[in-house]
């Protein structure tokens, strides 16, 4: 957790030799960090002011914890392939840590949860600031994808975004594979 935090500050001083850094090292337990953070956005986010008890807490946590995992596994794997092509990158394990460090971009929405807790009147911005959040978070991932990828920032925008088409398909896939079975048997 030490070399995280000495990450973070050496990110608010130069953000490319603090990314090089952690690309270079492969520091995967930096992006598991930022995926559990992640995750626990997201849990206190949709479920701040519900009664949980811990096991659906913990429920809500793991389950969102393995989506975001995946997510950054397809994601990242998908993009490298991509920025392959156009650059000498460092290839998808390098996209994954990326896609991982970004879940701290999240500390906004978990932010904004807990003060709109306090202050019920802030609820109706509720959809605006996860919005905001999603796209800096976005935002993040390309700025580091083209520096970690040395391309440009509009061609790692374009790059991410086609690497979501196959994503989604696979993901459109999955929704209608049970109702495709299902015809078939009926």
């Amino acid at each position: 957790m030490g070399a995280l935090l000495n990450a973070y500050f050496t990110y608010a001083k130069s953000p490319a030799q603090a990314l090089g850094s952690l690309i270079h090292e492969r520091r995967f337990d930096a992006a598991l960090w930022g995926y559990v953070a992640a995750a626990l956005c997201w849990v206190v986010f949709f479920w701040t002011g519900d009664s949980l008890s811990a096991w659906g807490l913990l429920w809500r946590l793991v389950f969102f914890f393995l989506l975001e995992i995946t997510v950054g596994y397809v994601w990242a794997a998908l993009s490298g392939l991509f920025l392959n092509f156009f650059s000498n990158s460092n290839g998808s394990s390098a996209l994954f840590v990326v896609l991982g460090l970004s879940g701290f971009v999240q500390g906004l929405v978990l932010s904004f949860a807990l003060i709109a807790t306090a202050l019920p009147w802030l609820k109706p911005l509720s959809a605006l600031v996860f919005v905001i959040t999603l796209i800096l978070r976005f935002v993040f991932i390309v700025v580091n994808t083209s520096r970690v990828a040395d391309v440009k920032r509009g061609k790692a925008f374009c790059i991410l975004c086609f690497a979501m088409i196959p994503a989604s398909a696979i993901g459109l896939l999955l929704l209608l594979a049970p109702i495709l079975l299902l015809s078939l048997l009926v």
